[in-house]
């Protein structure tokens, strides 16, 4: 397990981030989970100012920092991944819940269709909320993924799944 993982799972965000950007940097090929985990924490600290940040500590630049790069980091990693299922998921959903950019369950859908649901379970977290049986299996692997690496990003998922 990489270093920002851990800090990431130890809720120490500004560390983390540190730690993504180096992986991003340096590796040829970093893990897709590094450019999703990077910019799930950027675009949160955009975005959760009361839920995110200030029981965080994250301190209000960041919020400035944050708005200005997830989408740097997700275009980074679609220039290495460029079929990936999540980091296509994201790049809608983030403007879906930052600016009211219109996402819907059939664009959901369509990422799936066109990306395959091989290499991630997250947009069921999403399909979820529209139908709570039809995604029920795959919901269910997600939330067991999400509890096993308590990142910011998982806990965030996990959030929006019943038991």
């Amino acid at each position: 397990m990489g270093t920002a993982l851990i800090k990431d799972m130890n809720k120490d965000y500004l560390e983390a981030i540190n730690h993504y950007e180096n992986e991003i940097g340096i590796n040829e090929l970093p893990s897709v989970d590094s450019f999703t985990n990077l910019a799930f924490l950027y675009w949160a600290f955009a975005s959760q100012q009361i839920e995110f940040n200030l029981p965080n500590n994250i301190s209000d630049e960041w919020s400035i920092i944050g708005g200005n790069n997830f989408s740097r980091v997700l275009e980074k990693g679609l220039a290495k991944y460029p079929r990936n299922v999540e980091l296509h998921f994201w790049k809608h959903y983030f403007p879906y819940r930052l600016f009211m950019v219109e996402f819907t369950e059939d664009d959901c859908k369509k990422i799936l269709k066109e990306y395959g649901d091989e290499e991630s379970l997250v947009p069921y977290f999403f399909l979820n909320l529209f139908d709570k049986n039809k995604y029920k299996k795959k919901v269910d692997e997600l939330l067991h993924k999400c509890i096993d690496s308590p990142t910011a990003k998982n806990i965030y998922i996990e959030s929006f799944i019943d038991e």
